[in-house]
C-alpha cells in the first residue's frame, strides 16, 4: 500500500478502476483512502462498490455496519445489512434493518415488499413489526418493560404485530429472569443495532417503535422524565389491575428449584415469605464507574426488620431473604430464616431468586427492583420504607412510607400528594424528585420506618393475606384516604393502599 499518494491522486485512480471494473485495485485504493479518513462516507461507498463487484459484500458485516453508522440516513446501508443478516440466518436483525430503512424512506417499495415477505415467512399472522431496546442492568426495569407490555397485548387479544427487543450484550441483573422474558418475547442480541438505536433515538420512526408501558427509553426520544414517570405508573397500575398474569415458570424448572431448596430444608408444602431490603451495595458493586449515592435515601436498615421476621417465623413461615449484593446482615439464628443474599448460590442464585418470589405467599420489601418480579407473578407485597412518597403498581399489596422532614418539621403527606414542591422557589414536585443530593439542598430528609411501624404493618398484612381479603377489603380509613387523593396523583387508581395501622398512628400527616 502506497501511503504517500495524495488524496486527489487516489481519487483519480479509484475512478479509473471503477470505469475498468478493476475491483481488486478499486478495493485497495479505497482502503488507502480510508486509512487517511476512516469515517468518510464517500470512501466507504467506494469500498462497498468494490466488494459488491467482487461478490463478497455480505461477507464483510463489520464494514457494512460501519457504513450504516456513518451514513445512517442512506437506505442502501440498511438494505445491505438486511442481505448480510439474512445470509447469516439472523432474521430478527434483518427485519430491524428494514424497519430502519423504511424509517428513512417510507415510500421505498423494495424495502416494503421485503419486509412484508419476511414477516410472512416468520408467521403469516404478522402484518407489522415494532422494536425497542431493553434495559438489563437493573432488575426493576428489566421486570417492568417487556412483561407488562405483553400482559396488556395478550389481554387485549393483539397478535398481528411482531415485537422485537434489542439486547446490546451489557450486564444482566438476573439471567434467569432474562431467559424467562426471552421465552415470551423475541430478543435480538445485536450490539451494533442497540448502539445505533440508542445513539440516534429518533431515527426509528414512531410507526416501528414499541413503546413500553413504563418506558425510560422515551427520554432518548425527547419525552420529559416527569411525564414518563407519571404516565408509566398509571399504565402499570391499569395493566396489572385489568389483565391476567402472562408469565409462568416451566414445570421442569419448578422441579429443579424444589430439589435445590430441599438441600436447605425448604419443602414444597412450606409457607414462604420472600424478604428484600434495599441498601447501597448492589449499585456500588455492579456500577463502580458511576456514583449512585444520590439514591441512598431509599435504603433501609435491615436490623429494624428483626421483630417482623421473628413474628412471621412464629406464624409458621419460612422467610427467605433474596438479593445479589449487600452490606448488611440480619442477626437471626433460626432454621426458618434463609439468607440467599449473603449466602447466594453462585450458579443458581438468579434462578432461585425469581422462583422464591414467584412461590411466595407474599413478599416483604422496600421499594427496589425485586418488587418488579413480585408484580410479574401477582405476588402480594408489603412495600416498606418508601421514598419519595408513593404507592405501588402491582395487583395486590400495602405500603408504608418514610416520613419526610424539612428544616425540622414533618411534611404533610397530602400536601406532597397534591404536588408540594421542593421549596417555594422550585417548580419540582417532591413526589417526582429522585436525588438525595437535591433533597439535601432543600433541607429535606427521610425518616426510616421504626421497628414498631414495620412490625405492626407486617402483622396487619400477614392477616389479610392469610384471610385472602387483600384484594377485596379496605378499611374506612383507607377508603377515606384514597378519596382525598387528588385526581392527578399518579397512584390514585392503585389497589396498593397504605397500611391501616400507619394511617391511624399518623392521622395528623394525612389531613
Amino acid at each position: 500500500m502506497n501511503s504517500k499518494l495524495s488524496v486527489s491522486t487516489l481519487l483519480i485512480n479509484i475512478n479509473e478502476y471503477d470505469k475498468l471494473g478493476d475491483f481488486h485495485n478499486m478495493l485497495s485504493t479505497a482502503q488507502q483512502l480510508l486509512a487517511k479518513d476512516p469515517h468518510n462516507g464517500e470512501y466507504m461507498l467506494y469500498q462497498l462498490k468494490a466488494l459488491e463487484g467482487l461478490g463478497s459484500i455480505t461477507k464483510h458485516l463489520s464494514t457494512l455496519e460501519n457504513y450504516a453508522n456513518v451514513r445512517s440516513t442512506d437506505v442502501t446501508a440498511f438494505v445491505l445489512l438486511y442481505r448480510a443478516y439474512i445470509e447469516r440466518n439472523d432474521i430478527g436483525s434483518a427485519i430491524i434493518a428494514l424497519a430502519f430503512a423504511l424509517s428513512v424512506d417510507p415510500n421505498d417499495e423494495e424495502c416494503l415488499n421485503l419486509l412484508i415477505s419476511v414477516l410472512k415467512e416468520v408467521d403469516p399472522k404478522y402484518t407489522r413489526v415494532k422494536i425497542n431496546i431493553i434495559t438489563t442492568p437493573r432488575i426493576g426495569h428489566l421486570a417492568c418493560e417487556i412483561e407488562p407490555l405483553f400482559r396488556q397485548k395478550e389481554g387485549e387479544g393483539e397478535n398481528h404485530c411482531l415485537y422485537l427487543f434489542i439486547y446490546g450484550g451489557s450486564f444482566v441483573a438476573n439471567h434467569y429472569l432474562f431467559n424467562v422474558l426471552k421465552g415470551m418475547a423475541h430478543v435480538i442480541e445485536n450490539k451494533f443495532l442497540f448502539n445505533l438505536f440508542a445513539s440516534r433515538p429518533t431515527l426509528l420512526d414512531d410507526f416501528f417503535y414499541a413503546e413500553f408501558p413504563y418506558d425510560l427509553t422515551n427520554q432518548l426520544r425527547g419525552v420529559p422524565e416527569d411525564e414518563i414517570n407519571t404516565n408509566g405508573i398509571n399504565n402499570l397500575v391499569d395493566i396489572y389491575n385489568k389483565h391476567p398474569i402472562c408469565t409462568e415458570i416451566p414445570s421442569s424448572d419448578k422441579d429443579k428449584a424444589w430439589s435445590l431448596l430441599s438441600e436447605y430444608g425448604i419443602k414444597k408444602e412450606d409457607k414462604l415469605v420472600t424478604f428484600h431490603i434495599r441498601d447501597s451495595a448492589y449499585l456500588s458493586e455492579k456500577f463502580r464507574q458511576r456514583d449512585f449515592s444520590y439514591h441512598n435515601f431509599r435504603d433501609a436498615d435491615i436490623a429494624t426488620y428483626l421483630p417482623a421476621i421473628e413474628y412471621l417465623i412464629a406464624q409458621g413461615y419460612k422467610v427467605c431473604r433474596i438479593g445479589a449484593d449487600t452490606n448488611q446482615e440480619l442477626a437471626i439464628n433460626s432454621p426458618s430464616y434463609f439468607d440467599f443474599c449473603v449466602n447466594r448460590d453462585e450458579k443458581n442464585g438468579d434462578f432461585l431468586e425469581v422462583f422464591l418470589i414467584a412461590e411466595s405467599e407474599f413478599m416483604l420489601a422496600s421499594s427496589s427492583g425485586p418488587y418488579g418480579i413480585a408484580a410479574m407473578f401477582d405476588i402480594p407485597t408489603l412495600i416498606t420504607n418508601i421514598a419519595p412518597y408513593s404507592g405501588g403498581y402491582s395487583k395486590y399489596g400495602r405500603y408504608i412510607p418514610k416520613k419526610i422532614m424539612q428544616h425540622g418539621q414533618l411534611l404533610n403527606f397530602m400536601d406532597v400528594c397534591n404536588g408540594q414542591t421542593l421549596s417555594p422557589d422550585s417548580e419540582k414536585p417532591i413526589l417526582l424528585t429522585f436525588s438525595g443530593e437535591t433533597f439535601s439542598k432543600h433541607g429535606i430528609s427521610y425518616i426510616d420506618n421504626s421497628v414498631e411501624e414495620l412490625l405492626e404493618a407486617t402483622i396487619e398484612f400477614e392477616k389479610i393475606v392469610k384471610d385472602k381479603i387483600i384484594d377485596a377489603t379496605f378499611t374506612r380509613e383507607q377508603l377515606a384516604h384514597q378519596a382525598l387523593l387528588p385526581e392527578n396523583y399518579i397512584y390514585k387508581r392503585s389497589n396498593i393502599v397504605i397500611s391501616d395501622c400507619f394511617l391511624n398512628q399518623n392521622k395528623e400527616l394525612f389531613c
